[in-house]
């Protein structure tokens, strides 16, 4: 999926290595500090996208992920209202200092773009911190 950023200076291609239909569980929701569970989507089909590591930084995430709710409006297979549950995203983050991919935090049920944003900056930073002590990352998800 190729794409430009915010002042259509730079085209961008994200390659997309799957894309597969897999069946929901449940909805998230953060309320008054605790974790609730909804399970009125349990079943609920949805199509899962996987990417190849072609992203750099958060703005490449966000420009994708905005271009793909517009395509996926577009071609009127979904809303892609993150706030609805109609969209999330699972972001990995491998930080390396070689063209070898580093050890891969995952962060799961991303719903918002601001959040994803911010997930991003805050795991690159935390990552880098860690690398620059000369410590290794552990393989996890968050």
């Amino acid at each position: 999926m190729s794409y430009y950023n915010a002042d259509y200076t730079h085209k961008k291609t994200i390659r997309i290595s799957q894309a597969h239909l897999e069946c929901d569980t449940a909805k998230t929701a953060h309320i008054d500090g605790q974790i609730m569970l909804d399970y009125n989507r349990a079943l609920t089909p949805l199509i899962e996208v996987v990417t190849t590591p072609d992203f750099h930084d958060a703005d490449d995430v966000l420009a994708f992920l905005k271009e793909l709710q517009r395509t996926l409006q577009y071609y009127n297979i979904s809303e892609g209202q993150m706030d609805k549950g109609q969209m999330r995203c699972d972001v990995n983050i491998s930080l390396s200092t070689t063209d070898t991919l580093g050890t891969k935090v995952e962060i799961k049920n991303m719903n918002s773009l601001s959040a994803i944003k911010k997930a991003i900056d805050y795991e690159y930073e935390r990552q880098a911190a860690i690398l620059d002590a000369g410590e290794s990352l552990a393989q996890e998800t968050r």
